[in-house]
Parts: structure tokens; sequence; C-alpha cells
């Protein structure tokens, strides 16, 4: 199982841009780029902040994919 963030879909329909979110978290543009692309994750207390940001819920940043095996 993998995860596929939607994290930049949201900020893009968004009123937030990428930067409003570095410094909100106080973290480096690499990083957010790193969230948005599921490389990396952010901390559960900023998941629920990111939510409440974004007005969906926790679940909607990440979605499930199941990966193919031979």
């Amino acid at each position: 199982m993998k995860l596929k963030s939607n994290i930049g879909w949201l900020i893009d329909k968004s009123n937030y841009t990428r930067e409003d979110l570095r410094q909100r978290y106080n973290k480096t543009a690499n990083t957010i780029s790193n969230w948005c692309t599921g490389k990396s994750y952010p901390s559960v207390l900023e998941l629920f902040d990111l939510a409440e940001l974004l007005n969906c819920k926790v679940d909607d940043l990440y979605e499930r994919s199941v990966e193919k095996t031979n």
C-alpha cells in the first residue's frame, strides 16, 4: 500500500499558496513540495491543522493506492 498526496491539489484549489504553508509551518519550500508529492509527511498535528486550513478532512489529504505485485 502506498499513500498518494492530495495536498498540492487541495492547495491549488484553496486561497493559500505553498509559500503561505511554508511560513505557517516554518518549513522549507522543499519540505512543502515533499508533502505535496508524498516524499515526506506532515506531523499529525500539522495534518489536522492543514485539513482545517484547506477546509477538508484529514482523510482527504491522502489516498491509499495498492501497488501491483508481479
